[in-house]
């Protein structure tokens, strides 16, 4: 492929990537979710305020540069390896660059399907009376004389301590930010590891790398249980998100763009082995390739050879 298609597919899908990411971004600044409501006597939203075990800013460096520190060591690794000429390993180095522009658009993709149910959803958080604390004294919490419980829609929070986006934030749980990121991020760089790390040495060094991996996605997402900031049904909703999006992303689309075997013209000493094999083993004579005078010959001697009729006989007495 020349340089010109190539800086122009470059161009195309750079714009393609933010044009995703701009409806993302207005949702994050301007965006405001749905009135849900709650339950007057819900105690699964009074839970209260704690800080994040695993903050945004973590969540980020993990989910971003995690990926992105395997991808570059296994290419040069790989690139270092496997290519002697300049202009293969600049091609081999390539893979980087297409592998995690993949991992990009599918952070983008899954970061666009989790807000908008989030946004549409507006689900309380756990955390969600102790973060608002509406003014109970303007609710009736009774739906009628037998007592029952009663939803409320129209409320007004009362807490001035907390900026307007905590305040946002208690209204979208579901599904949990968090484990679809982690979840995503981690799949994808285990789906990367099973394709491109080739390790000759040791049968349980890649295994053991994608289980600390997977690992890591599962702390990130108990974590969002503990700290009184999901449900668990949020979280297992944002971690099935998260692994439908890294398969897709990455077998329908990360998969076509790096290449799995890198190509040597010599052939391999296995490659030669089995050709030597074949040219050592005996040949059967094939009678149908012998030459036509030969067969021809054979052919009147046989005739020659055969006794003659009675009637010839009778002729040559």
């Amino acid at each position: 492929m020349s340089n010109l298609p190539l800086t122009k597919q470059v161009v195309v899908d750079v714009f393609i990537f933010l044009a995703v990411c701009l409806p993302l971004l207005v949702v994050m600044v301007w965006g405001e979710p749905v009135q849900s409501g709650f339950w007057c006597r819900d105690e699964s939203v009074r839970y209260p305020y704690k800080p994040d075990t695993v903050n945004t800013s973590l969540l980020l460096v993990m989910s971003f540069g995690g990926p992105f520190l395997v991808m570059t060591v296994t290419e040069t690794i790989r690139a270092a390896l496997k290519t002697r000429l300049p202009r293969r390993f600049r091609g081999e180095l390539l893979s980087l660059a297409k592998a995690y522009g993949a991992f990009l658009f599918g952070v983008a993709a899954n970061c666009i399907l989790t807000d908008t149910l989030k946004f549409s959803i507006g689900r309380p958080r756990p955390h969600f009376i102790d973060l608002c604390k509406p003014n109970f004294d303007k609710i009736n919490c009774t739906s009628d004389d037998l007592g029952l419980d009663r939803f409320v829609l129209d409320y007004e929070c009362t807490n001035t301590e907390v900026d307007h986006r905590l305040l946002r934030e208690a209204k979208l749980s579901f599904p949990s930010g968090h484990a679809s990121l982690s979840m995503f991020s981690a799949l994808f760089t285990i789906f990367y590891l099973q394709l491109r790390m080739e390790i000759k040495f040791s049968h349980l060094l890649r295994p053991t790398l994608q289980l600390c991996l997977i690992i890591l996605a599962v702390l990130c997402c108990v974590t969002r249980i503990i700290d009184h900031k999901h449900f668990p049904s949020d979280v297992v909703a944002g971690a099935c998100l998260g692994t439908v999006v890294a398969w897709l992303s990455f077998y329908k689309i990360a998969h076509k763009l790096i290449p799995t075997i890198v190509p040597d013209k010599q052939p391999s000493k296995a490659a030669l082995a089995r050709a030597t094999s074949v040219e050592s083993e005996p040949q059967t004579p094939t009678p149908l390739l012998r030459p036509e005078r030969l067969v021809l010959n054979q052919g009147n001697n046989y005739r020659s050879s055969c006794p003659v009729s009675k009637a010839d006989f009778a002729n040559n007495v």
